[in-house]
This record gives C-alpha cells, sequence and structure tokens, in this order.
C-alpha cells in the first residue's frame, strides 16, 4: 500500500471536532514505532502495519467505542445514526441546534432589514415634508 496523502489542516480540525461531538476520543500527536510494549492488533487488521504508514508523521487518532460487547445497537430513526443505546440522537441535536442557530441568525437579520428601511422611510418621509412645506 502506497503513503497516505496529508489532510490538509482545517479538513483535520473539522474531522476532530465532528468526532469529539459525536462522544468520540481523539488523540494527537507523532506517531512512533516501535513503541515499549509491542504491537496491537484491531479485529483482523494488523496496527503494526497499518499505522506504519504513518510513522514519523504528524497524526490525528480518532477512537470511538462503536458497541459494547454481544449489545445491539440502536439505529435513530430520523437519520439513521447507529448509537449503542437508545436516547437523544447526538447527530439530530446537533442539526436541530445548527438549524435554530440559524433560525436565529436569519430573525436578527430580518429585523436589522425592517429597522434599516424604517430609518429610510423616516428619511424620505422628512425630504418630502420639507419640499412641501418649502413650495
Amino acid at each position: 500500500m502506497e503513503s497516505p496523502e496529508f489532510l490538509h489542516p482545517a479538513n483535520d480540525e473539522e474531522l476532530a471536532n465532528i468526532a469529539q461531538e459525536t462522544g468520540a476520543e481523539v488523540l494527537r500527536g507523532v506517531l512512533r514505532y516501535p513503541s515499549e510494549s509491542g504491537g496491537w492488533q484491531l479485529g483482523d487488521v494488523d496496527l503494526n502495519e497499518c499505522l506504519d504508514r504513518y510513522r514519523g508523521r504528524q497524526v490525528t487518532v480518532i477512537i470511538s467505542s462503536t458497541s459494547k460487547a454481544g449489545k445491539e445497537k440502536v439505529t435513530c430513526g430520523i437519520c439513521g445514526f447507529v448509537m449503542d443505546e437508545a436516547g437523544e440522537c447526538p447527530r439530530c441535536k446537533l442539526a436541530a441546534e445548527k438549524t435554530a442557530r440559524d433560525i436565529e441568525a436569519r430573525r436578527d437579520e430580518i429585523e436589522m432589514r425592517e429597522a434599516l428601511f424604517r430609518e429610510v422611510d423616516e428619511i424620505l418621509k422628512k425630504g418630502r415634508d420639507l419640499d412641501v412645506s418649502s413650495q
């Protein structure tokens, strides 16, 4: 397998933020090998072989527990996000919070425009009143 490409720092930060928001642990640092304790394996994947491609590079490691051993997963009926247990979906919660912020920002923008239009109307009205009084 060829050496992995670098991820742009902004994309790395976004990926790390998303991982943290969904409850994953994000570890950062320079990847070094060999460790004092030896190698690691995840399922059928030899992590020594996999991680060796990143030796000497700055990396972000995202660790997320996907389920408790032997426990069935629950799927959000709205977005399809798979969770370890029934409860509020973190993805839907984040989406709802973002939508609420967007609505509030839009409402503020509309209020500012309305205030600006009222001010322009007042200025135009004063101008008409001056034109009428000067005739």
